[in-house]
């Protein structure tokens, strides 16, 4: 600027001022709430040379990245910040741009859009328009769920929302985390599934089959179905599928049974369908065709099952001899005839010796006895049987002897098979009276593998003759009086055995429960359910399943060492009914408890106090501290609630309790019957922490404070749950009969917050409540919108109450950040009366002026006027000083600062000089900065004079009023701008201290026409014309003193045609003296005389006239700019007095006849020429 200044002032000037141009002629955007724009455009000029300038904005919001330019062309980068606005506003404003080629305003426009998401459905900025495409396109809508801008752009202020989708989108599978939100803001159903059948059956051949189950789901949205079975035999085509890849509503399951999987017979097995809410199941029934055989084998197998099992029948006296018979003729005529085995035959032998038929079965025998050769050849086993029987038939001692040795023979040389041991036990005199040596052969076939129940039911018979031989109860002794009991054959002695050998076992054995208990329903003896507590306890079993057991041993009074400590473990915790005395009286003096049973014990004391009032006073003392105890350990259940609500009283409530009473007050069971679900996740939203706790059994214990806090499920997978799968919260104690008392011991977080919590809820607000949300400030990593909360209402207490000292603690404490925008201005302005200038005005940088009541602003800008700050530069303040000036509100503080400071367009400063004015403001500095701003930019303006002339009453810069005085004299001599009339007067005053030809040469025109100079002003004028036609400076207005004035001879008698224009042009002018024919133009370069202002001179007589035009051009182009007549003007000559004039005189005398004044014209021109020729001389200069 200073050199555009310095230009001016020494009468530098461009004839034509090249125009901006800008890129845009307006800016219109639209920018999404919450967010920021970044956009530019260019500046140039139409002259395309460089210019230089700088920038301002009308609004803070429209920020320019740099405010002054240079360049031929410039590119401005601007942002503007709406991070603070609501969807729906529209924001105007100008950009100002000062340049060394004049100001332009480029005004903008900015809608205030909510933000939005493009996507195929178009813009959506709103969970309907989310959850209309989540239906359309899943995986588009999975992508968007995961931008970083989905809680910005669509839950915007909903907190809850914003909750749930920040632990949600932990879920390992997006999938589910997005079906699980839509479902949690109830913008869809969760889906359910069915079936087109549930149960399927096949006849199957040796191909495989396929087949396709039709899977139906009731709502659109996603689910993770897992398909699964049961059988080998059902190869399923899928193991996964997804609802989102339906088609419409449905999708097929495939599946194959695989033939070769399947066994004879009928083959069972399941497909199941899962989701994390429901399981179906499809029964899958497979049936062997007839082509489909089962090998003769296999069938031969079970037909020898069926005889054996016919057999022990009999002999376990469940059927009576006939009905063997005759079920085993059955099974005999099914069983197929084999050429390598007689077994037939052998058991025909055994049903005659069974019914006392001797006749018939030697001659069975006889048919043997002649294939005994080919017998033995082909089973040893079938053999010994045929000896067997042969012994039976004959009962002969020689051939029982003769049999058992050669049986003995085989068995002991190898053929170890358990039917040779049968047969020796019953021919073998060996065994004869000697129970130990066939139970110790028997045991030998067990410990080999053998187990048989033929040969178990022959160890029960040894035992059952003689108990005796019982003597301990090892794996084989088990197993055998087991299946004794199982047949209810044993003896009661051997019962007897058995259970004292029970007794004396050091562990517990599933098998021998078992059979005690049998054996109990059947004799019912105190020794056998002594044995089966002592068992049970050996086992530590101590479920409820076992309780019925404990409950007989104590009421038939054992004496078993922690039998009653066992009847409370195995107790059920919803057993209700009042204990038994005995059990009460014993635990009086044993107290061998877990805590939980105690618990229990003490619970079911308290409920029933008013039936056995001496119990109660018998553990009052004890169930006091066990309590204090269990309340240190911070441990809450069913049974210790009712223990701290007996014990726990006010009275009793100190600082010590208090501090532990909150841990438990606020303790919940959960409780989840879903399968999948395996862990509990609560946070609270005031505080943030998570809370993690497995669900076992389908329970878990959480700490629910607050109606803030949000459970979420989750499953083992790791995907989360709110709201799809049921769950139910059951609390422990009624909290409000405790909250009040501990808060005067307490400061546990979760009782002020709960507190906290219920006071806000019900909008409670006494001086308790404000002392309470100053103990929750002190919670630490207690949540920002909660600590904001406590200061709001701490602020709006304390200024309802004219609380000062407080009132400003508490707003400098606020975070503005995190307020609601639709309060955030009540509290800046709360800041503004407290005189919290420094942190108002950091409100005001980030939110902007806008909300906030003008007559706050001015006492903010008045206040703070008042602070050393003041005495600096704050670009901040001068903005907000400028908006409450630009509302129409002000002070003298206001106006005086914005003098100092503000930096604007020319008009904007005009504006504000006008206010300060009215104020009588010292405005010299403001002055003379608008006035070097108006040179700078050549802005024209008629107001600028009146700037002017104030500036020069105190001037201090001449080099600025000569500038601005040039400048202006410059545009009413070249460019004929009408200028403010007091100017003349200061430039002819300035004349008197420096030469200035242009003020100079501007007063001389202005004055042209001024009748009233004094004699020394003419005398000023004569002079300087005189000087300025020496300088061949001769403008035609000159001329227009020939009547005040003595002018130079050479400005007489002529004509003359000016043409202004660029002083660089060569000006062309073309003329000819138009005659009765009309000769040809004459060109000549016309003189520019001074700045552009081309002159060219003719003598022109009365009545001749000059026809011309004239071309401009800067090299060998010209162009005509203007073409006219030019001709002797009467009135003028009739002034004259030269030679010329008489000349012109004589030829108006002769037109119009007047002979008396042609001649004494003529003769006055004679006697001057004759005058001039005698008195003077021409002189001649030497050439040097």
């Amino acid at each position: 600027m200073k050199e555009k200044i310095e230009r001016f002032s020494k009468g530098d000037f461009e004839y034509e001022l090249p125009f901006i141009c800008l890129s845009e002629d307006e800016i219109r955007i639209t920018v999404e709430a919450g967010s920021s724009y970044q956009g530019s455009f260019t500046v140039s000029n139409s002259m395309d040379r460089e210019m230089k300038g700088v920038l301002y904005s009308s609004n803070r919001l429209l920020e320019i990245a740099e405010n002054s330019f240079q360049g031929v062309l410039s590119t401005v980068a601007f942002q503007f910040h709406a991070d603070y606005l609501k969807a729906g506003e529209v924001i105007q404003g100008e950009i100002s741009v000062v340049s060394d080629c004049g100001e332009l305003l480029l005004p903008f426009y900015v809608h205030i859009e909510a933000a939005c998401v493009t996507t195929s459905l178009g813009k959506i900025k709103d969970l309907f328009q989310f959850t209309n495409l989540a239906r359309m396109d899943w995986s588009e809508a999975k992508k968007v769920f995961r931008m970083e801008e989905f809680e910005r752009i669509f839950l915007g202020n909903e907190e809850r929302y914003r909750f749930i989708y920040r632990n949600l989108i932990k879920s390992i599978t997006t999938s589910q985390a997005l079906e699980e939100f839509l479902i949690a803001i109830h913008k869809k159903a969760m889906i359910h599934l069915s079936i087109d059948k549930t149960k399927v059956e096949y006849l199957v051949t040796e191909e495989n089959i396929s087949d396709k189950l039709i899977l139906t789901k009731d709502h659109w949205g996603y689910a993770e179905i897992r398909v699964g079975t049961t059988a080998p035999f059902i190869i399923l085509e899928q193991k996964f599928v997804w609802a989102d890849r339906f088609i419409g509503n449905t999708h097929q399951i495939s599946y194959t049974i695989d033939s070769k999987n399947l066994r004879g017979g009928i083959n069972f097995g399941q497909i199941m369908i899962k989701t994390v809410y429901q399981t179906l199941t499809i029964d899958v029934i497979c049936r062997g065709s007839k082509q489909v055989t089962v090998s003769q084998h296999r069938m031969i197998q079970r037909l020898e099952l069926g005889l054996m099992d016919n057999y022990l029948n009999f002999r376990l006296n469940k059927i009576n001899l006939d009905h063997y018979v005759l079920e085993t003729e059955s099974l005999l005529d099914e069983l197929p005839d084999r050429e390598d085995s007689r077994l037939k035959g052998l058991i025909r032998v055994h049903l005659a010796l069974a019914v006392g038929n001797q006749k018939k079965a030697e001659e069975e025998l006889d048919h043997f006895q002649r294939e005994e050769a080919i017998l033995k050849r082909n089973s040893i086993v079938e053999y010994c049987a045929y000896l067997y029987l042969k012994a039976l038939v004959l009962k002969e001692d020689g051939v029982i002897k003769e049999t058992a040795k050669t049986i003995r023979g085989y068995y002991e040389s190898g053929n170890d098979d358990w039917r040779l041991l049968w047969f020796l036990l019953n021919v073998d005199s060996g065994y004869r009276n000697n129970g130990s040596r066939k139970l110790s052969d028997i045991k030998e076939q067990y410990e080999a593998g053998c187990h048989s129940p033929i040969l178990y039911y022959e160890a029960v018979c040894i035992y059952n003759q003689d108990p005796v031989l019982l003597r301990e109860l090892n794996e084989f002794e088990i197993q055998i009086l087991h299946y004794g009991i199982k047949n209810w054959i044993l003896s009661k002695e051997l019962a007897q055995q058995y259970s004292y050998h029970a007794s004396k076992r050091k562990t517990y054995h599933p098998v021998i429960y078992q059979g005690l208990i049998k054996l109990y329903d059947e004799y019912g003896d105190i020794e056998t359910l002594s044995v089966i507590c002592s068992l049970l306890i050996k086992g530590l079993k101590k479920s409820e399943k076992y309780h019925e057991w404990y409950r007989l041993g104590v009421e038939s009074q054992l004496r078993i060492t922690e039998l009653y400590e066992y009847y409370m473990y195995s107790i059920s915790y919803t057993m209700q009914e009042p204990l038994s005395l005995p059990v009460l009286l014993y635990f009086i003096y044993n107290s061998n408890l877990s805590d939980k049973k105690k618990a229990f014990l003490y619970a079911n004391i308290i409920r029933h106090k008013d039936q056995n009032e001496p119990i109660y006073r018998s553990y009052l003392k004890r169930m006091e501290l066990f309590s204090v105890k269990m309340l240190g350990a911070h441990q809450i259940s069913n049974d210790l609630a009712i223990l701290y609500q007996e014990f726990v009283t006010k009275g009793m409530l100190n600082s010590e309790l208090s501090g532990h009473l909150p841990y438990v007050m606020y303790r919940h069971e959960l409780s989840c019957e879903n399968e999948n679900i395996v862990t509990v996740k609560v946070v609270h939203k005031e505080l943030g922490i998570e809370e993690l706790q497995p669900l076992i059994q389908g329970r878990a214990q959480i700490d629910i404070f607050t109606s803030n806090a949000e459970i979420f499920l989750i499953d083992s997978f790791g995907n989360y749950y709110i709201e799809s799968v049921d769950y139910s919260v059951t609390t422990y104690l009624n909290t409000e009969e405790y909250e009040n008392h501990c808060l005067e011991y307490s400061t546990n977080p979760m009782l002020l917050l709960h507190l906290f919590d219920r006071y806000q809820n019900y909008r409670i607000l006494h001086e308790k409540a404000i002392a309470l949300r100053k103990q929750v400030l002190q919670i630490e990593n207690l949540a920002k919108e909660y600590i904001t909360d406590c200061y709001q209402t701490l602020i709006e207490y304390y200024y309802e109450n004219y609380n000062d000292e407080l009132l400003e603690f508490y707003i400098s404490q606020l975070d503005l950040h995190s307020i609601k925008p639709t309060e955030r201005a009540k509290y800046i302005e709360y800041m503004v009366v407290r005189k919290i200038y420094d942190r108002a005005l950091y409100a005001l940088k980030f939110f902007g002026f806008e909300g906030i009541t003008t007559n706050r602003l001015v006492k903010m800008c008045s206040g703070w006027m008042l602070t050393p700050d003041a005495e600096n530069k704050n670009i901040l303040m001068v903005e907000l000083c400028y908006y409450v000036f630009a509302h129409g509100k002000y002070d003298e503080a206001i106006l005086h600062y914005l003098v100092q400071y503000y930096e604007g367009a020319t008009r904007e400063m005009y504006k504000l000089w006008k206010a300060a004015k009215s104020f009588d403001l010292g405005t010299h500095s403001l002055e003379e900065h608008m006035l070097t701003h108006m040179l700078f930019t050549q802005n024209y303006m008629e107001e600028s004079s009146v700037v002017f002339l104030e500036y020069y009453k105190d001037v201090t810069n001449h080099t600025l009023v000569r500038a601005f005085l040039s400048y202006y004299a410059y545009n009413y001599l070249v460019h004929e701008h009408v200028i403010h009339s007091e100017l003349f007067l200061v430039m002819k005053r300035e004349q008197n201290y420096e030469e200035n030809e242009i003020c100079l040469l501007a007063w001389l025109k202005h004055n042209a026409h001024n009748k009233k100079l004094t004699e020394n002003e003419l005398g000023f004028v004569e002079f300087h014309i005189a000087r300025f036609v020496k300088k061949n400076i001769i403008l035609p207005f000159f001329a227009e003193y020939r009547s005040r004035v003595a002018l130079p001879e050479r400005l007489l008698d002529k004509c003359y045609i000016t043409y202004i224009t660029d002083p660089h042009c060569q000006v062309y002018i073309h003329y000819r003296l138009m005659k009765d024919q009309e000769p040809d133009f004459i060109t000549e370069r016309m003189v520019n005389v001074f700045m552009g202002i081309h002159v060219k001179e003719f003598v022109l007589f009365y009545h001749e006239t000059v026809q011309y035009y004239i071309t401009e051009g800067y090299s060998e182009e010209e162009e005509i700019t203007e073409s006219f007549y030019a001709q002797y003007d009467c009135e003028s000559s009739e002034e004259e007095d030269g030679r010329f004039g008489q000349i012109n005189l004589m030829l108006m005398a002769l037109e119009v006849k007047d002979d008396d004044t042609l001649i004494n014209i003529m003769e006055n021109y004679i006697q001057k020429e004759y005058l001039a020729e005698a008195c003077f001389a021409p002189i001649h200069f030497e050439d040097q």
